[in-house]
């Protein structure tokens, strides 16, 4: 299936290794008991520094991706290693706060990191990869301003949730 110059499937397989990586590292965190949900998570003030610190952390991740486009193969370990550790991380508070503080921007994050490793990969081929390189960028931009602003929002409000459900079984 080919979308403007893109392969659906191959940018589908390098997206859902992401996806592999992120939720085994959650996964792996919450059976080695790194986890500590009763620690409260400190959530940032959505503002623009915030916003233009999640740019240059995406952009220059998706630059390692790019370059990295020599073999597939190294890609894909690359890709899988990264976001492992990104998925420790993320988890870090529990499986569940760390999945509502992913899944806002990172459906949109993934994707765009995966057309950029895709446009890596057809960087030296006569293939189209000026497209999906603009769409990831795209992507990628669109994902760092709900991740500054939306994510926060979503966990300001769940972790408010979850502190009151805490305190209430606590208190019995």
């Amino acid at each position: 299936m080919k979308l403007r110059g893109v392969n659906c499937r191959k940018v589908l397989s390098i997206y859902f290794t992401f996806w592999l990586g992120l939720l085994g590292g959650g996964v792996i965190d919450y059976f080695r008991g790194f986890s500590e949900p009763s620690t409260p998570a400190s959530v940032p003030i959505p503002d623009y520094g915030l916003f233009l610190k999640v740019i240059e952390v995406n952009f220059t991740f998706s630059l390692v991706i790019f370059l990295l486009d020599m073999n597939t193969v190294i890609q894909r370990i690359a890709i899988l290693i990264i976001s492992f550790v990104m998925g420790e991380i993320a988890f870090t508070f529990g499986f569940f706060i760390g999945l509502i503080g992913t899944l806002p921007h990172g459906v949109l994050e993934i994707l765009g990191f995966s057309l950029v490793a895709y446009a890596g990969q057809n960087f030296r081929s006569k293939n189209n990869y000026i497209v999906p390189l603009l769409m990831g960028y795209l992507s990628l931009t669109v994902a760092a301003f709900i991740e500054s602003s939306l994510t926060i929002y979503v966990l300001q409000h769940v972790l408010a949730q979850h502190s009151l459900c805490l305190n209430t079984i606590l208190t019995q």
